[in-house]
Order: C-alpha cells, then sequence, then structure tokens
C-alpha cells in the first residue's frame, strides 16, 4: 500500500480524510465487524440521490438497498469472500435510489482486520457508478440478439429508441412488484403472511451468522379468542385481528417483522435482539395489548413464546421452542410471556 500522506497529527489525518470523503463523486464505506456500524462517505449518499446521513449506520441499510434479483448473488460473493473462499470481493449489482429506480454499481472491497475468532473486524469498500456502461452493454446485446435472429433489418434496428424500451422495462417491473407484494401481504390485516415471513425468517437467520449478530424470535397467539368469536361474532373477531395488528405495528422497531402465521396467531422476528432484550421487547407488546381498549368495554390478552436463534438452529428447531413457550405461557395462566 503506497503511503501518500505522513500526518503528524491524529487531526490532520481526520481533516484530510474527510475532505476527501466528501470531494469523492462515488461512494466508500467502512464496516466495524465488532460494532456492526458502518460508516458510508457523502458521495455514496448523493450517488443514490438521498440526503446525507438519512439511512442507520448499519448492514441492513445495505442489504436493502439491493436489487431482489441480484441479492442472492451478492450475499453468496459475500459470504465467500469474508470466508476467505475467494481471494477478492468484487461485483456488479443494482442499488435502489431515492426515487424507486435502480442505480448498477461496482461493489469493492478488502478487508482490514480480523478478530480472534477469524471472523472480520473491519472491512473497507467503494460503489462506483457503472449505469450508463451497463445500459449501453445490455443495449447491445439485444440489438446484437435481433441481429442473429434475422428478426429485423439493421436500418430498422437503429431506429428502436432506448427511452420506449425503459419505460416498458419499468412498466414490467411495476406490475412484478405489485404481485409479488399482494402474494406476500395477508388480505386481513395488510401485514405480512405466512409465505413471506418464511422468506424473512431464513433470510434473518443467514444474515445474523454472517455478521455474527443475535436474533430473536417469537409467537403470540390471543387468548381465548374463541370465547370472543362466540360472543361477539366473527364480524367483530376480524376487527379485533386488524386493530391488534396496527397496535403492534406502531410499537416494534422499523426493522422487525411482524407477519400473520394462522387465524389468531402471529410471528415477530427481532434482528440484532439477544433473548434478554427480546424479552423485554415482548412484554411491553403484551402489557400494550392489555392496555388497549379494542371497543368499548372490550380488552383482549395476548401470550408469547420466545427463543434466541444459535448457529446450529433450524427452523424447525425453533418453531419447536416457540410452540413449546407459547404452550407453557399458555399453561401458566395465559397473558403472560416464556421462553427457552
Amino acid at each position: 500500500m503506497n503511503e501518500t500522506y505522513r500526518h503528524k497529527r491524529v487531526t490532520e489525518s481526520d481533516t484530510t480524510l474527510n475532505a476527501i470523503l466528501d470531494l469523492i463523486v462515488e461512494g466508500t464505506w467502512d464496516w466495524n465487524g465488532e460494532t456492526g456500524h458502518v460508516t458510508r462517505s457523502p458521495g455514496w449518499y448523493r450517488m443514490l440521490g438521498h440526503e446525507i446521513g438519512v439511512f442507520q449506520e448499519n448492514v441492513f441499510t445495505w442489504e436493502n438497498i439491493i436489487h431482489p434479483d441480484d441479492y442472492k448473488r451478492v450475499m453468496a460473493h459475500f459470504e465467500q469472500y469474508i470466508s476467505g473462499q475467494s481471494p477478492q470481493y468484487l461485483i456488479e449489482y443494482r442499488c435502489k435510489k431515492s426515487d424507486g429506480s435502480y442505480l448498477w454499481i461496482v461493489d469493492r472491497a478488502k478487508i482490514l482486520a480480523y478478530k480472534t475468532d477469524g471472523t472480520v473486524a473491519r472491512m473497507i469498500g467503494a460503489h462506483h457508478n457503472i449505469h450508463d456502461k451497463k445500459l449501453a452493454e445490455d443495449e447491445v446485446k439485444k440489438l446484437n440478439k435481433l441481429l442473429q435472429q434475422g428478426n429485423m433489418s439493421l436500418e430498422n434496428l437503429t431506429k428502436i429508441k432506448a427511452k420506449k424500451l425503459q419505460e416498458k422495462n419499468q412498466e414490467l417491473e411495476t406490475k412484478i412488484k405489485e404481485v409479488d407484494l399482494l402474494s406476500n401481504i395477508d388480505p386481513l390485516t395488510s401485514i405480512a403472511n405466512r409465505r413471506s415471513f418464511e422468506k424473512e425468517l431464513s433470510k434473518e437467520l443467514l444474515r445474523s451468522r454472517r455478521y455474527n449478530h443475535p436474533l430473536s424470535l417469537a409467537i403470540f397467539d390471543i387468548d381465548l379468542f374463541k370465547n370472543v368469536n362466540d360472543t361477539y361474532g366473527h364480524q367483530i373477531g376480524d376487527v379485533i385481528l386488524q386493530k391488534l395488528c396496527k397496535l403492534i405495528s406502531d410499537n416494534i422497531r422499523e426493522l422487525d417483522f411482524f407477519a400473520r402465521w394462522g387465524g389468531e396467531e402471529f410471528v415477530l422476528i427481532f434482528p440484532e435482539l439477544a433473548i434478554k432484550k427480546a424479552l423485554i421487547a415482548t412484554d411491553k407488546l403484551r402489557k400494550i395489548i392489555s392496555q388497549f381498549e379494542i371497543a368499548p368495554n372490550l380488552y383482549i390478552t395476548c401470550s408469547f413464546g420466545v427463543t434466541e436463534c444459535t448457529d446450529n438452529d433450524s427452523i424447525e428447531d425453533l418453531f419447536q421452542r416457540i410452540d413449546n413457550s407459547l404452550y407453557q405461557a399458555k399453561s401458566n395462566g395465559r397473558n403472560r410471556v416464556e421462553s427457552r
């Protein structure tokens, strides 16, 4: 590594570095594997059209802006590099901009330090805008394909307008998003459904192991909900489910994931929470629910089962533990939180 600067004081180094980062058009990032903190340069935000500093400084911000079609490929490459299976980290993919469109970037990075257990302690990288280059390459590929198929003359091909092609692609992408959204949302409560939850849990388990972060899972249901339906009718029962979901959604963190498992049963994913904090979070929800007046003089309670994920857990292991914990909560009198 070339030593371009040799400052005598740390403050001088910081001043130089911050000035450089503010001038760089592309985006740089610095991940601290010990704390999970990610520092991003002003150019990173400007490149994607966001206000500087608007995102949380963690790995979730990065993963959440990766195009869904590129996500698995990027994560596989990242894991191969940090595990030592690949000699370098260098990959092209799309990142979501502030207007909802996607920008092609090339991501380069290097590990600077390791922890005593061999996992990453610090890694730095840069995102470089290659969008125009990728669009031009894609356009050439399309034209070559049409020429090879003999479907159009060269004269006609040159008249194709890139803008119209882009509009059609955007229209198709919008339709795909609409269909995907409908297939992942519970129609009654407007929260995530079981299918969506299973996908998210698999994703969070991989992310937890990738970054060595804690992850907890909870399941809960409405106590004696059959009696409520029998007394007030299923229409009121549906209203209760809707109001309960709104109440829970308003009282969890942005990165938590809430879904309807089935009937009056719901599940929660708590990224970055170990069991102790997950129990505090679920007991807070339990109290909020029990004190909420669903309708005049109508209150409900819920019982919770909670567990923390370990490296060796399968999804079946996790559900066996939270199901057993929920059963224990019911057996111990309901309106309580139990864990295993």
